[in-house]
């Protein structure tokens, strides 16, 4: 799910509900398929979590597949439920085996023309195919599509058109006027800065001056930015007529779609007015690298909450997926994989990738899902860690997927040295049976002290528990003060069950 690296593409119910999402110990024996899911359904709620069989689960997704059954059974065990798998149904059998959900991209088989009969056939095929397969969670729509459109042709407009047209120039000039070529390199300056500028028409048609002034053939007469928008549209429609024929086949089925950290929120909203789910894909670490995955003006940690926020906006009503990054950069662009520089393209650390999931939650994720981890060993830190975060996050559904509290806490940072303005950490309050969790996340840099007020008088006298320290606080008049570090996490609760073991 990189914008600049391309994407690797990377059972009936188990007897135990929490071997299928994911707890920490699973059954000595894989049992044999004995529920029929086609005679339940999947459904998002009005919450934004997916419903199976009516019960609220949140979703922890892998875009890969590993081939090594230890290790598909690894992740089943640390919390994963939900892996992206081929169309085959023999893989969705093994995946069924281990007691996990799949999705299936339909890719570019669900963007059909007005009277395209046989691209419908055979997206009906697929659909019927594996519909009623008991493993098959959710469809995908093709990754990234909205920002595909700008996307394949930004090396010919940004340079390479300008190469090659400054190429023939060259080579014409033997047989030209000093003017003349010196005219054609005034309107390619002219082109190129009208590009950097946004202004598409224009220099578009300094170019097809260029390209027949020069009688050169233009390798690329279709790539222009201007005709994008336009080309969005139809895209968006063409999914749309898909989109018809896969819920008029398989109405238990829900559609998703994962985006790019890009494009502008109208085009977002109408694209995700055919899906169920929404979200993108941002990778920020290490932030201070250059890195550029974010295009907001935060490029540090926080952009997981900043694009959080946005695809909520871009998706008004609907569930937000979020994919995160399981993967450096190195371990995907050949440039980065010798930099002498040991944090160009560095892998997430701990605190990083638990900070990012936390984030993503905080800001009303209603899924994570990790990309990159087929380019990292599984054996690697980063791995482990990946394990230990979605331990984490599954002892905690619970809470995570538990109805929000008639009245919202309220938080203020202490006066400190830095332009915080009293923003204290993002909070997140539920209660589920007879316990209360509270989760806060510090967007901020720096570390910070901060009061968090107007606590429900459930609480009041209670112990909170800080999970994975020693430390404990008691709510007096409906207060709790406490610090937490730059990009910290602290998840408070009346109990300790709620620590993964």
């Amino acid at each position: 799910m990189s914008r600049t690296s391309g994407k690797t593409v990377l059972s009936a119910f188990v007897v135990s509900w929490a071997f299928i999402f994911g707890a920490t110990e699973a059954p000595a024996a894989n049992p044999a398929v004995n529920q029929d899911k086609s005679q339940a359904g999947v459904h998002f709620g009005t919450d934004g979590f997916v419903r199976i069989d009516g019960t609220p689960r949140f979703v922890i997704g892998l875009y890969e597949l590993p081939e090594d059954d230890a290790k598909l059974r690894e992740i089943a065990q640390s919390g994963f439920n939900l892996v992206r798998v081929p169309q085959d149904a023999k893989v969705l059998d093994r995946v069924r085996d281990h007691g996990l959900y799949a999705w299936i991209c339909l890719g570019g088989s669900v963007q059909l023309g007005r009277d395209d009969a046989d691209g419908r056939h055979r997206l009906a095929g697929i659909i019927n195919t594996f519909k009623e397969h008991p493993a098959l969670l959710i469809w995908e729509l093709p990754d990234e599509a909205l920002w595909n459109v700008w996307w394949r042709r930004f090396h010919w407009i940004f340079g390479g058109q300008q190469g090659e047209l400054r190429a023939h120039i060259k080579k014409a000039q033997a047989d030209a006027a000093p003017a003349t070529t010196a005219r054609w390199r005034s309107l390619a300056d002219r082109a190129g800065d009208y590009d950097v500028r946004g202004l598409w028409k224009q220099a578009e048609t300094i170019y097809d001056t260029l390209w027949s002034e020069l009688k050169a053939t233009n390798p690329h007469p279709s790539w222009k930015m201007s005709q994008c928008p336009a080309e969005s549209r139809n895209l968006i429609a063409a999914t749309s007529r898909g989109c018809e024929v896969v819920r008029r086949l398989d109405p238990k089925h829900p559609i998703w779609q994962n985006h790019a950290p890009r494009n502008g929120l109208d085009s977002l909203r109408q694209y995700n007015k055919m899906v169920d789910a929404a979200g993108c894909d941002i990778y920020p670490v290490p932030f201070n690298h250059g890195v550029g995955h974010s295009d907001l003006k935060d490029t540090n940690l926080s952009a997981v909450a900043a694009y959080t926020d946005r695809m909520s906006r871009a998706a008004p009503g609907k569930a937000v997926w979020m994919v995160l990054q399981g993967f450096g950069w190195r371990d995907i662009n050949e440039k980065d994989k010798n930099d002498p520089d040991p944090d160009k393209g560095r892998r997430p650390h701990f605190r990083e990738t638990r900070f990012m999931a936390y984030d993503a939650i905080a800001h009303g994720a209603h899924a994570i899902l990790y990309w990159g981890t087929h380019a990292i060993e599984k054996d690697s830190t980063l791995w482990q860690d990946l394990m230990k975060v979605a331990r984490e996050l599954r002892a905690l559904e619970p809470a995570i997927v538990a109805p929000r509290p008639n009245a919202e806490p309220l938080t203020r940072a202490d006066e400190t040295y830095g332009s915080i303005d009293g923003t204290g950490p993002t909070l997140m309050l539920r209660k589920t049976g007879a316990d209360w969790v509270l989760l806060a996340v510090n967007d901020h840099a720096q570390g910070i002290a901060f009061s968090i007020t107007h606590l429900p008088p459930e609480l009041e006298g209670k112990t909170l528990y800080r999970l994975y320290s020693q430390e404990s606080h008691v709510v007096e008049k409906a207060t709790l003060h406490d610090g937490i570090r730059g990009f910290g996490v602290h998840v408070y609760a009346t109990s300790r069950r709620f620590e993964a073991r």
